[in-house]
């Protein structure tokens, strides 16, 4: 239920930021001028450029999730942590100084990415943090943040193609201040889909990760667990902008000492 819901605030918050970014932009800047040549009793235009712009946006982002959903794990893991290789089945290291784990989904089951602080962790600490992630690919957590992945790139690529049109039409006058308005209009829809997706996700981020860490508990020992949560200043994973969503480490510690 907690990865459903998460899925389900990402495509909330990139519609929202869609919606402000190229729906309101397109029914504005090209729907309105054609409206006013629309012959009497025909369709409105406005209308149906929406209609199918918010069909070409839903249409790309669930094309772009199954592609991500796809993408064989060596493929992400190179594109996101360049030098990784593969230690074991399904487990992958990168040359890293700091203590961090990952989560990353594939069409065989997902894998762990480790960083070689992690890997040097005495071996009932490594089996915790293992358990861990495995729990997030498990129970869908690390495909539900593809959701949100897809939906920046969206959203990234509608203010690139805004910023490129105001930099052509820039020393055009009065389509220059309308290219102006339409980029600002996009970067806002672009901070307002950001912040939506914060303020929806945080919680069931947390979430996720006290379930996470019961997981481990359950399946190695809580006290492994609260060993090495207390050798980490902050969570597991480096703040990712709005998947900084992991809860104190002393209260994950306090959940965890309730277990023993």
């Amino acid at each position: 239920m907690l990865a459903l819901l998460s899925a389900l605030s990402a495509c909330l918050a990139g519609a929202v930021g869609y919606s402000v970014m190229v729906v309101l932009p397109v029914v504005v800047f090209i729907g309105a001028p054609l409206e006013l040549l629309r012959p009497p009793g025909e369709m409105a235009v406005s209308h149906t450029l929406a209609q199918g712009t918010i069909l070409a946006g839903a249409a790309v982002s669930i094309l772009a999730w199954i592609g991500y959903r796809l993408a064989p794990a060596s493929y992400r893991v190179g594109r996101l942590f360049p030098g990784a290789r593969e230690l074991a089945d399904r487990v992958w290291v990168y040359e890293s100084p700091a203590l961090q784990a990952y989560a990353m989904p594939s069409p065989t089951g997902g894998v762990v990415v480790l960083t070689r602080a992690a890997l040097n962790l005495p071996k009932a600490e490594l089996d915790w943090l293992l358990a861990h992630e495995r729990s997030h690919l498990r129970r869908g957590d690390a495909s539900a943040n593809l959701w949100w992945w897809t939906q920046h790139l969206i959203l990234r690529l509608a203010l690139r193609v805004a910023l490129v049109i105001h930099t052509l039409l820039r020393p055009v006058p009065v389509l220059g201040l309308v290219s102006r308005l339409y980029y600002n209009v996009a970067f806002l829809g672009l901070r307002l889909a950001l912040w939506l997706f914060k303020a929806l996700d945080r919680h069931l981020g947390r979430l996720m990760e006290y379930r996470a860490d019961s997981d481990a508990a359950r399946a190695t020992t809580a006290v492994a667990g609260c060993y090495l949560l207390s050798r980490l200043p902050a969570g597991l994973e480096p703040s990712w902008g709005l998947f900084s969503t992991h809860p104190p480490t002393y209260r994950r510690i306090r959940r965890l000492e309730r277990m023993i």
